[in-house]
């Protein structure tokens, strides 16, 4: 095994040969193959008062600010149209942010949910933006919209219609999560634990 460390976040990461080292940081995010470099092109004005600037070092007059001034806002404007530093963010991701105006008392919600929170036992976060889920409710299973993995065995097939699962949705992004009731994990520990003792 070889390792590498994240130039991000600085954590070693160990990869496997046969498949070959990973392209991105699985902690941060971040690209693994080096920083990436703008270069930016300057016009020939721009380059003759750069090259003044940096042989006599005087004090910069009102029309050296305002070329200074242009060149930044161009390094701007070519930064945002690279597309190199336009990540997702957790805040564009949080579609609740665009239902905050005149019509909606966001603070009313923000206290809403918190008292939805309170009174419940499990609270997942949302694997989309991170935040805390809501429980919405139940949601049955039947046995004609369910057919069990049975690929090793009958009798390992751990999950049999119907069951129950909890809904759960995000009040930021609204993103809907499901994950099995109390009662049938414990269905499913038991019967793969009495499975495990029959062999």
């Amino acid at each position: 095994m070889d390792t590498t460390i994240c130039p991000w976040c600085h954590s070693e990461i160990v990869w496997d040969p046969e498949f070959g080292p990973e392209e991105s940081c699985p902690h941060c995010g971040n690209e693994l193959n080096g920083y990436r470099t703008l270069n930016i092109d300057l016009n020939e004005d721009e380059q003759e008062q750069y090259e003044a600037e940096t042989r006599s070092p005087e004090t910069a007059s009102a029309s050296e600010n305002n070329t200074n001034n242009s060149i930044a806002s161009r390094a701007t404007t070519l930064l945002d149209e690279a597309e190199l530093f336009h990540q997702p963010n957790l805040s564009s991701l949080k579609t609740i942010e665009k239902y905050g105006d005149e019509n909606f008392k966001m603070v009313d919600y923000e206290e809403n949910v918190e008292q939805l929170l309170d009174t419940q036992e499990e609270i997942p976060q949302c694997p989309h933006c991170q935040e805390y889920m809501l429980l919405a409710g139940t949601q049955e299973h039947g046995a004609s919209g369910f057919v069990p993995n049975q690929s090793a065995g009958k009798e390992l097939a751990f999950l049999k219609a119907p069951f129950k699962v909890n809904v759960y949705v995000c009040p930021s992004c609204f993103h809907v999560h499901q994950s099995l009731g109390e009662e049938e994990r414990l269905r499913m520990i038991d019967h793969l634990t009495r499975h495990q003792d029959n062999k």
